[in-house]
């Protein structure tokens, strides 16, 4: 089988616990997307990292770290904070203002097909909670 090089494009930040730092976190996936030549994307990464971030500042604990890449077809956003909790999906009644980030991440990764998933930090207290995204396959309802 011959080798298959792949490039991969990746930006990292560490972003306060503030809740306006959502919005630089979410500045820095667009700016990265856009210097990658996936600007059209740009809209779906601002979500994902949105609803991770939000998640990290309000059930986590400590710094946290944003990651972005894209390699080989596939989007994938991590949040790393220290906090000992996983995230557990919930279904927020239409009167709830917030429960709906991971119900939202999973109708994206439904439509466009990936995965989301927590790896636990042996070095110490934490977790890094990622979701990827095929950016190559055709949304389900566009077809």
């Amino acid at each position: 089988m011959p080798l298959t090089i792949t490039r991969e494009f990746s930006v990292a930040c560490r972003i306060g616990r503030e809740p306006v730092q959502v919005s630089r976190a979410r500045e820095r996936a667009r700016e990265a997307l856009a210097g990658w030549g996936l600007g059209e994307h740009a809209d779906l990464a601002e979500i994902l990292v949105s609803e991770l971030a939000t998640n990290a500042q309000c059930h986590g604990d400590g710094p946290i770290e944003m990651r972005l890449s894209y390699g080989g077809g596939e989007l994938r956003v991590e949040v790393h904070d220290h906090g000992a909790g996983r995230p557990v999906r919930k279904h927020a009644g239409s009167d709830d203002e917030g429960g709906r980030g991971l119900e939202v991440l999973d109708g994206l990764i439904e439509w466009r097909g990936g995965e989301r998933g927590v790896l636990s930090d042996y070095a110490g207290h934490g977790k890094t909670v990622w979701v990827l995204l095929s950016l190559e396959a055709s949304p389900a309802r566009a077809r």
